[in-house]
């Protein structure tokens, strides 16, 4: 004859419902996005920390000014939010201090002896070597840097990264950053050309065009 199951304390079955209320207290919890200004309060902290993990791989291949080629503040639409997406390139002169080749194994070895997750580099036919790199717990889904050697004239680097996803719609998001967005943004300031890797970023616009 099969014994019944032991019957759970009541005084047990009672504490694991008060922590199962607590917990679905707890914000980010319930499964509800931000939205307003606790999205924008949210986002602009997402995006903050991002570009901080990619300035310190920029600003370890050169301090000076890089040239955006996306700036990175527009939300992408991703499988359960929003996410970031930004390219800075070095400026046209710029030169490193060894061949392609090397400079790639140096900078995957760095990014790995700092926790990042690399891939070996790839050597494309036309001489540009790509690195890959990826550290979730910077919020950096996809990290990818590009490296043309200049045969002793000129060299070129440029670094892509893509964020993770973050809770919150990407069209709310944006209409917050660019009021009036679609039918009529606000007219603004251009975003900078050119950055410093630490630079602190610009992030959406008042509605008078003032960048915030």
């Amino acid at each position: 004859m099969t014994e019944p199951a032991p019957r759970r304390p009541a005084r047990l079955s009672r504490w694991l419902a008060v922590a199962l209320l607590a917990l679905l207290a707890l914000p980010g919890c319930t499964g509800s996005p931000p939205h307003g200004d606790e999205l924008y309060a949210s986002a602009r902290q997402a995006n903050l920390l991002f570009k901080e993990a990619v300035a310190t791989l920029l600003v370890h291949v050169s301090d000076g000014s890089w040239q955006v080629q996306e700036y990175g503040d527009i939300p992408v639409d991703c499988h359960r939010g929003y996410a970031f997406s930004l390219h800075r390139t070095t400026y046209e002169g710029w030169t490193t201090d060894a061949d392609a080749p090397t400079t790639a194994d140096r900078l995957g070895d760095w990014l790995t002896a700092r926790g990042w997750t690399t891939r070996p580099p790839a050597q494309h036919a036309d001489g540009e070597v790509v690195v890959e790199a990826s550290d979730p717990a910077l919020d950096v889904a996809t990290l990818t840097i590009e490296i043309r050697g200049g045969a002793g004239r000129a060299d070129a680097i440029g670094v892509g990264a893509t964020s993770t996803c973050f809770d919150g719609d990407p069209a709310e998001l944006t209409a917050i950053l660019y009021p009036g967005w679609p039918d009529h943004p606000v007219a603004h300031e251009p975003l900078p050309v050119g950055e410093l890797a630490g630079a602190t970023p610009i992030f959406g616009f008042t509605e008078d065009g003032e960048p915030r």
